[in-house]
């Protein structure tokens, strides 16, 4: 056997070799519901927040998807369904051709190809494929909950806007944000009345500015001691008066900001810098796809004590780098 021939078997065995290395990792992946996806777009990837959705599910749901057996996004849907029902036992799904079962698809009301029909617990909600991946993560939620859930934002002491777009004070994507997950918002004022309405899922302050009467503060203490949630974002000049309120839950907020020089967004100000996700990431961050930049970001300190009932679980924080310090020594080093 000549060297040439020797090189041409070596080259053929070698190729099997990698192309059977390659298939047998591919099945073990696929018998533990993992696949790679080696797209550019990560178009067969589902986005954290659609896996946290499928995951977290807590009763059965049956998908139904509407095909044309000739078209070409067939393959996606199907792999997307399939992803999906790896992630829950609650998750079923089936594929129908609306042309050998134009009976079924009037009865779902599935006019055009690639609908997808979500059912659980007598409740029945659908969509298009074309309206993407995140429209049918909202639909799971809107089929699964058993009531409409809302959100109460705070006003009445200086608090940002929901309608306004402005880089200070304005929230109006946070909107956006939270019809996708198909929560209803409302404004809250505890002036008139000095109660918060028992169908709150959460009760939002954002970033008030004017001191909050004892009364008023009395109303949320009784609003967290009966279980209900609070989300407070506080400047470093914000409402005094919430300080002190916070510090009865252990969360202490010092008059400082944090720094990080090592995370500071290039070419800027040492008080603007990227804030990273801890060792362990929360589940709000799930869905974040960049990290968080954070301009004049004070310090929380938050103790836990199981006597109350409280836990800490930071969120974000500074690198190793990173310190506190007082408003005032950034803007003397500025000038």
């Amino acid at each position: 056997m000549n060297a040439k021939l020797r090189n041409i078997i070596k080259l053929v065995l070698g190729t099997l070799g990698c192309f059977a290395l390659f298939l047998a990792i591919q099945l073990i992946l696929i018998s533990k519901n993992h696949r790679i996806d080696l797209t550019p777009e990560k178009k067969f990837t589902l986005s954290p927040r659609t896996e946290q959705i499928v995951k977290n599910l807590q009763k059965d749901v049956q998908a139904l998807a509407f095909i044309n057996s000739d078209r070409p996004e067939n393959f996606f849907l199907e792999d997307m369904m399939w992803r999906m029902a790896s992630l829950s036992k609650h998750f079923h799904h089936t594929i129908i051709d609306m042309n050998r079962n134009p009976a079924v698809a009037r009865q779902y009301n599935a006019l055009q190809y690639g609908t997808l029909v979500f059912e659980s617990d007598g409740q029945r909600k659908s969509t298009l494929l074309s309206s993407g991946e995140s429209m049918v993560a909202s639909i799971l939620l809107q089929v699964t909950r058993d009531k409409e859930r809302t959100i109460y934002f705070l006003t009445g002491h200086g608090e940002g806007s929901l309608d306004s777009d402005v880089p200070q004070g304005g929230y109006s994507k946070l909107r956006g944000a939270i019809a996708d997950e198909t929560y209803h918002e409302k404004t809250l004022s505890l002036a008139p009345s000095n109660a918060v309405p028992n169908d709150a899922a959460v009760v939002v302050i954002l970033g008030p500015k004017d001191p909050f009467p004892a009364t008023e503060l009395s109303t949320l203490d009784a609003y967290v001691q009966r279980g209900g949630a609070l989300f407070v974002l506080l400047d470093v000049n914000g409402s005094p008066s919430l300080v002190p309120f916070l510090e009865r839950y252990n969360i202490r907020l010092p008059d400082l900001i944090a720094v990080d020089p090592a995370k500071r967004v290039y070419a800027g100000e040492m008080i603007t810098y990227r804030v990273s996700a801890t060792a362990k990431t929360h589940p709000m961050l799930l869905s974040v796809n960049a990290p968080p930049i954070f301009s004049l970001a004070r310090m929380v300190e938050v103790r836990e004590d199981q006597t109350k009932g409280i836990t800490a679980r930071p969120i974000l924080a500074t690198s190793g780098n990173g310190f506190a310090t007082a408003a005032n020594n950034i803007s003397q080093a500025g000038t």
